[in-house]
């Protein structure tokens, strides 16, 4: 066994810590991959991972379908960020995920949406804060829940999600779409 220091990298996440002992992690190195890897390094950032007027719910007979390998692969790389440092997508992640084997050109959009929203936060990571700041935090534990109640037209179930923060630091996010109907 020996001694590599601190880690600075694992699994695809980048390891900051601070002075103050707090710890910040990020996933720069892998969003320019997603980004290179779909020929999206030029692209312009978004500032939201979907848009609030995208249904991806669509009428399929005014869109054409869409190539399911690409759209796969763009989903697939994504669910790794989603679920490792970026609760900010996982929604959108998870909406995009419901449609991968029967896609149209209204679903690509809105997956490569997504990327271009990575490019222009890619500098953001989540920060986990130290024992001298996390004395601040007087609340324990936050939690925060939403959906778009019968958000999808054709089942009529929602969309629903939840974030956890301890001392001020994210500890579970989710977003999935809800077995039962609510009325």
């Amino acid at each position: 066994m020996s001694n590599l220091r601190p880690a600075k990298q694992f699994l695809g996440l980048e390891i900051t810590r601070l002075p103050d002992g707090s710890i910040i992690l990020s996933q720069q190195t892998y969003i320019d991959s997603i980004l290179r890897r779909f020929h999206m390094e030029d692209a312009n950032s978004a500032p939201t991972p979907l848009h609030h007027k995208t249904r991806l719910d669509i009428d399929i007979s005014t869109d054409r379908e869409a190539d399911s390998t690409m759209y796969q692969a763009i989903v697939g790389s994504l669910i790794y960020a989603a679920t490792s440092t970026w609760p900010d997508i996982a929604n959108a992640v998870a909406a995009l995920s419901r449609y991968n084997t029967k896609l149209y050109t209204t679903h690509m959009t809105a997956a490569k949406r997504v990327p271009r929203h990575l490019k222009g936060t890619k500098g953001f990571g989540l920060v986990f804060p130290g024992s001298s700041t996390s004395e601040a935090h007087t609340d324990i534990l936050h939690c925060y829940t939403d959906s778009d109640f019968a958000g999808d037209r054709a089942d009529r179930k929602s969309q629903g999600g939840y974030f956890f923060r301890a001392y001020g630091a994210p500890i579970d996010w989710q977003s999935n779409k809800q077995l039962l109907v609510a009325t």
